[in-house]
């Protein structure tokens, strides 16, 4: 979490003057904001203070996590959708607790006291809301401009999962298939080094106005940017309040390959810049309103209806253990992973997990990198799982930890934001960049839940 804080030092007063402590879980870092200016100056090397804070510690840190397996037997990412939960970017679902609770009082006896409401998703979380709000800081030897690109739509911390995730620009044109089945917010934190900047803008104004289904980029989606302090874009325009209008306009006369310069060397590319992934992953997860969040890259595609059954399963647990009064010592934390695999080039995505069976038998899918790296993704009772044919809603098919011959699984999950950081001294290039962060886990699977990416 990062907090800005009044500072009244005078040290950087000309020509900057302060606006804002900055605390990280790491750092505590002075920046400045240049006055009467229209885009953001970013301190010199040496401007910033860092000083070295003490270690924040997370409860989840402490003792291991479980690993739950999802198994709405068609969840891999069933189209089923729980009417228990209705998920919205919005307040549909508090309202709906309220009509619930009118009707209840209403239809009681009058000789009886009157019914007591359901406890409410939020209520058994015990989350709050938040509002994303723009603003920058250092983080590392990067700059993070936090929340640039904000979502019309701010979901509450109960009403959904955040779909968090990384990239450059090269990789938004997955933005529109993924949203067509999520159906959710996302996080996606961009790296526009120099001058990747402009196309990254580029490309995020087309997926956001552009084409049948630009209203879902505009609705759900927020883009946070970072780069490295050694290279900090020529301009960067200061964020409106409205979080958009200081953006470029689209050109939606040209391909999304053409906005984004697809077909030139990038700033990257040219000055041989190495990709910090775990940063951007880091980012978009502390960044995201939701209680609940699915870390994922960008190219795996959930199936429909990921997000109101995980929800609604949630829901019924906790009103079960609300109703019998549960006082025994709280169970281990628990992160829900994914079984991932991919499908031809030229195939449809499956909607469900009858689907992903026919495929899989067919050989127009395989498990997720099985040429690759196949104990990246080897998933406890992988074959026991497919074996189980669909079902509704979602339910948990099995509880295993990371051990023995899956000692190097790297599972995709759904968690919370208070699940221990990737390890941002990783590089996308070196691989192995969530191995740290899950040695700490312990899982469990879920049975109808999948996600797909095209081999």
């Amino acid at each position: 979490m990062v907090i800005l804080g009044p500072n009244t030092s005078a040290a950087t007063r000309d020509p900057c003057y302060p606006v804002g402590g900055v605390i990280e879980t790491r750092w505590q870092i002075e920046t400045c904001w240049c006055s009467g200016r229209d885009d953001l100056r970013f301190c010199k090397s040496g401007a910033a203070k860092m000083i070295r804070s003490k270690k924040l510690t997370s409860g989840l840190l402490a003792g291991s996590l479980v690993f739950v397996s999802l198994y709405a037997l068609n969840t891999f990412l069933s189209p089923t959708v729980s009417g228990s939960v209705h998920v919205s970017a919005g307040n549909t679902g508090r309202n709906l607790e309220y009509v619930r609770e009118v009707l209840a009082s209403s239809e009681a006896p009058a000789s009886t006291a009157a019914a007591v409401p359901e406890a409410s998703l939020q209520q058994l979380l015990g989350c709050v809301d938040g509002v994303a709000t723009a603003r920058y800081g250092q983080r590392g030897e990067f700059w993070v401009l936090y929340n640039y690109v904000r979502a019309e739509r701010q979901p509450g911390c109960a009403d959904s999962v955040t779909y968090t995730t990384h990239g450059d620009h090269t990789f938004l044109d997955n933005l529109v298939p993924l949203l067509k089945r999520w159906q959710g917010p996302v996080a996606m934190s961009v790296f526009a080094p120099g001058a990747d900047w402009t196309p990254a803008l580029a490309a995020i104004q087309h997926v956001r106005h552009c084409g049948p289904s630009a209203h879902l980029v505009r609705q759900h989606v927020t883009f946070h940017f970072y780069f490295p302090a050694k290279h900090v874009p020529k301009t960067v325009p200061r964020p409106a309040v409205d979080g958009f209008s200081h953006l470029p306009k689209a050109n939606c006369s040209l391909s999304l390959e053409q906005a984004a310069g697809l077909g030139q060397v990038s700033y990257k590319s040219t000055h041989k810049i190495l990709y910090p992934v775990n940063v951007g992953r880091n980012v978009a997860r502390e960044e995201a309103l939701t209680h609940f969040v699915l870390a994922s890259d960008v190219e795996l595609y959930p199936n429909p209806g990921v997000i109101p059954d995980f929800l609604g399963m949630v829901h019924g647990h906790l009103l079960q253990q609300q109703k019998a009064n549960v006082t025994k010592k709280p169970s281990p934390p628990k992160v829900y992973p994914l079984s991932i695999f991919e499908v031809k080039e030229n195939s449809s995505m499956p909607q469900n997990k009858t689907q992903l069976a026919a495929m899989l038998a067919s050989k127009d899918a395989v498990p997720f990198h099985k040429h690759v790296c196949p104990n990246c993704h080897n998933v406890p009772k992988a074959a026991e799982w497919m074996a189980l044919k669909q079902s509704e809603g979602l339910h948990v098919f099995h509880v295993g930890q990371r051990t023995g011959r899956f000692l190097h699984w790297e599972p995709i999950y759904i968690g919370t934001k208070q699940e221990p950081p990737y390890d941002e001294r990783l590089s996308w290039e070196g691989m192995s960049d969530k191995m740290t962060q899950v040695i700490i886990l312990c899982k469990y699977l879920k049975d109808e839940i999948f996600e797909t990416t095209r081999s």
